[in-house]
């Protein structure tokens, strides 16, 4: 065969390309969801679905799995004091689809999708430092958020570690965490070869996370002493309470010259979810008169009435 000029850089051209195939690491990147989930928000992992390939959270609302690398350099380091945000390179974490937590030793986050119940664990190791789940969420409409989930010891191995969890909170996407004191567990495990302890984690958020576009909360365990022991992060539940959008009072006026006692009305509120509300008078700056008139009114339950005879001629 005659290799002319052309015919060479031809074949050359081929060479190249498959050298660069050959040599090419294709790395199939973590992938996430982090929509911020609305009220009311729960996970119970038990559409097993949801998490079927390793690093892989895009399915799952509203919530990622991180390992924590290098948030903290020393064991036993209480997670109510890891407060850095973790947001240079976070590094996306889950072992999906796994079925013995008793003989699993990789630590981070993992699905266990094996056992009776189903659940997605933290356990810290020499690479993990500080694994956690956040959760993402927007507040906006609604306060008095309440945070809980049951934390489940499913390690039957003969490891006894004391393994602490802690809540976090912040505001925004970047920047410190702020702990809940109330949300902290010094030793969420029992052991060893036991696999049956569960605590209950009930918490309402400070006043600071109401009606935020955007809200973070950090569930996290850190590298503890010896072996550590894998702790689910089950049963999430997250409520809040929607202000309501409106009131209205009907009838909304009262004849002249009426006895006091005379009923104005009654006061009625537009709530998308049907709570029960109670009315106050208002004195502000807002109202007419700066609320001088509320002395003519009372209320007794929804019910507002005069408090006196009017008389405007």
């Amino acid at each position: 065969m005659m290799i002319t000029p052309t015919s060479y850089l031809r074949y050359l051209f081929l060479f190249v390309l498959a050298v660069l195939i050959a040599s090419t690491v294709f790395v199939i990147p973590a992938r996430a969801n982090n929509t911020a989930g609305t009220f009311p928000f729960s996970q119970n992992w038990s559409t097993t679905g949801l998490i079927t390939v390793n690093d892989d959270w895009s399915v799952v609302p509203s919530i990622i799995g991180y390992r924590g690398d290098a948030l903290t350099a020393a064991f036993d380091t209480n997670p109510q004091t890891i407060l850095a945000g973790d947001d240079a390179a976070p590094v996306v974490d889950v072992n999906a689809n796994l079925a013995n937590p008793s003989t699993n030793v990789t630590g981070g986050v993992t699905e266990f999708d094996g056992i009776a119940n189903p659940v997605v664990a933290l356990q810290g190791s020499a690479t993990a430092d500080a694994p956690y789940i956040k959760i993402f969420l927007n507040t906006a409409g609604v306060n008095n958020i309440r945070v809980a989930y049951n934390v489940r010891d499913i390690d039957g191995s003969v490891d006894n570690a004391v393994q602490q969890v802690a809540l976090q909170y912040r505001v925004g996407s970047s920047g410190s965490f702020t702990n809940i004191p109330a949300g902290y567990i010094a030793d969420a495990t029992t052991g060893p070869s036991l696999a049956t302890f569960i605590t209950n984690v009930n918490v309402v958020l400070p006043a600071a996370v109401d009606n935020q576009s955007i809200v973070e909360l950090r569930i996290m365990t850190t590298n503890a002493t010896g072996n550590d022991e894998w702790v689910g992060i089950d049963d999430i539940s997250i409520t809040a309470n929607y202000a309501p959008t409106g009131f209205s009072l009907l009838p909304n006026s009262v004849l002249e010259n009426q006895s006091a006692g005379t009923v104005v009305g009654t006061l009625t509120a537009a709530d998308a979810i049907g709570d029960t509300h109670t009315f106050t008078f208002a004195n502000s700056v807002l109202c007419a008169g700066n609320g001088v008139d509320n002395a003519n009114f009372s209320l007794t339950g929804n019910n507002l009435s005069t408090t006196a005879s009017f008389d405007f001629e």
